[in-house]
């Protein structure tokens, strides 16, 4: 027997992972949007939801947190606001004291967004993926590209032939 798949809106769904983020519970979620593509795809992908203290997060590491009216799950690509130099005994890229912000980009995008730390909810456990897989995927995003494109530019070449 099939489970139903029911997709909820995000304001919904947000204020139940809270909860149970807060409760010290790991979340499963799948992934909606392509903004960390290729690592992650919109339907076929699922990370794990952990609670986490945000000074132990560092660049690199993916996490969900508020952002206007719903919620993103993008990469840590700098840290504000913290000591820059690093303590001892935490991983490369840590910092000594809370940070204030985290700066926060989608693999697949050139713009980035300014995250305080009261907005981070959970850091988001990745699923493995081998180099060939992510060169496969974004070898099919480019084609799927190009066909479109295609597409376009053949219609409108039969649109001035059937004139």
């Amino acid at each position: 027997m099939r489970r139903k798949k029911i997709i909820l809106p995000n304001e919904k769904i947000l204020s139940l992972l809270e909860e149970r983020i807060m409760a010290g519970e790991a979340v499963r979620l799948p992934v909606r949007g392509y903004s960390m593509s290729p690592w992650l795809l919109d339907g076929r992908d699922t990370v794990i939801l952990h609670p986490v203290d945000p000074a132990g997060i560092v660049v690199g590491d993916v996490i969900l947190y508020r952002w206007k009216d719903a919620f993103l799950m993008h990469r840590v690509v700098e840290i504000k606001g913290a000591h820059n130099r690093p303590a001892c005994g935490l991983p490369e890229g840590a910092s000594g004291g809370l940070p204030q912000y985290f700066i926060c980009r989608g693999d697949a995008l050139q713009t980035s967004e300014l995250v305080p730390v009261s907005d981070v909810i959970a850091r988001a456990g990745l699923p493995a993926h081998s180099p060939c897989t992510l060169r496969m995927r974004r070898v099919r995003g480019w084609l799927q590209r190009v066909w479109g494109l295609l597409r376009r530019v053949w219609g409108s070449v039969w649109r001035l032939l059937r004139k």
